[in-house]
């Protein structure tokens, strides 16, 4: 009897388990790589501004895009223009679900979520012919239940930060927030992915223009979310457009002229009283949330392992599985 309870105890260890490959990145895997990303557009005033400046310095990020937040994308010519440009550009396209839930997505049931993700990969599928491979949670957060409905969906990897600008809230410095993530850090021993917004206007008016240059000099190579994390950005394979160059000419990447000159929030390089790691989250009215949210009790997030990208990749043997069910059977009979 002891055998046949530790042969139940086994196969149901091994049911809970049987889990999706989806993976975990709050950092790219090679030390040096650098992904500016952004969160929650299109928006008409200010997504073009920032593929104007990110044009302007040759750089490629990733775009985490939702289909009716800041505007209606489906009944909206010029929002399906811009996410055809990020596309074109050379940028990543991902999902940043359909509506942008202000409680995040671990309140939402099932079918609310695969609603929430196929409607973009419906989407992005009609407007440039690919279905993303990464998915950014809104808030950060992700519960258990919600990696199973993600990976029915053709989600990859979910994606997190290690650096936030923190743009949507005027009382943080979002200069001020690079410069503090940024310290002490050397680009041959660390990497980084960074929340931005592009539907916020000192992201889009002033910061880029700052940071992009300072990240440079520091020595950090600029990258995509598909070349941050070995996995191809869509999920039919489909690789990201190059958009040839036209000029070589690159711009003055002395990032103290541009603090001297332009410093869109007051900076100060000697406050660091305001670095998001330190707060708790909290939700502004555009669902954005103040801090990681890798703390979050909903979330699954605080059992991952910081120092390597797949430490979450929860997957086991349906062979196994299937085994032990059958020893089971043969035992009861």
């Amino acid at each position: 009897m002891k055998f046949l309870n530790s042969i139940f105890l086994l196969t149901a260890v091994a049911v809970n388990s049987v889990r999706g490959e989806v993976k975990y990145f709050e950092k790219c895997i090679n030390d040096g790589d650098f992904a500016i990303t952004f969160d929650d557009g299109p928006n008409l005033e200010t997504s073009n501004k920032v593929l104007d400046i990110l044009d302007e310095f040759d750089v490629k990020a990733t775009f985490f895009v939702n289909g009716k937040n800041c505007v209606d994308v489906r009944n909206n010519k010029e929002a399906q223009d811009i996410i055809k440009r990020e596309y074109n550009s050379g940028h990543v396209v991902a999902s940043h679900t359909y509506t942008h839930p202000s409680g995040g997505i671990t309140g939402l049931s099932d079918d609310e979520l695969y609603d929430e993700l196929t409607k973009v990969n419906e989407l992005l599928d009609e407007l440039i012919g690919v279905k993303p491979s990464f998915f950014r949670p809104p808030l950060g957060e992700y519960s258990e239940s919600n990696l199973k409905i993600i990976e029915k969906c053709g989600i990859k990897a979910n994606i997190l930060w290690n650096l936030d600008s923190e743009d949507w809230d005027s009382s943080y410095n979002a200069t001020q927030q690079y410069i503090d993530g940024l310290e002490g850090k050397d680009p041959y021993t660390h990497s980084f992915i960074a929340l931005n917004h592009d539907i916020q206007k000192v992201t889009a008016n002033k910061n880029l223009r700052i940071i992009i240059p300072y990240i440079k000099n520091l020595g950090y190579n600029l990258v995509t979310m598909d070349v941050c994390t070995g996995i191809p950005a869509y999920q039919n394979g489909k690789t990201v457009p190059s958009k040839p160059k036209v000029n070589d000419d690159k711009p003055n990447n002395d990032p103290n002229k541009d603090f001297v000159y332009e410093n869109p929030q007051y900076l100060s390089v000697n406050n660091n009283t305001n670095n998001s790691e330190t707060n708790g989250t909290t939700n502004d009215p555009n669902g954005n949330a103040k801090g990681t949210g890798i703390d979050s009790t909903n979330s699954v997030n605080s059992n991952l392992n910081n120092n390597s990208s797949d430490a979450n990749t929860l997957k086991s043997s349906l062979m196994f599985t299937t085994a032990i069910m059958s020893l089971i059977t043969y035992l009861l009979l």
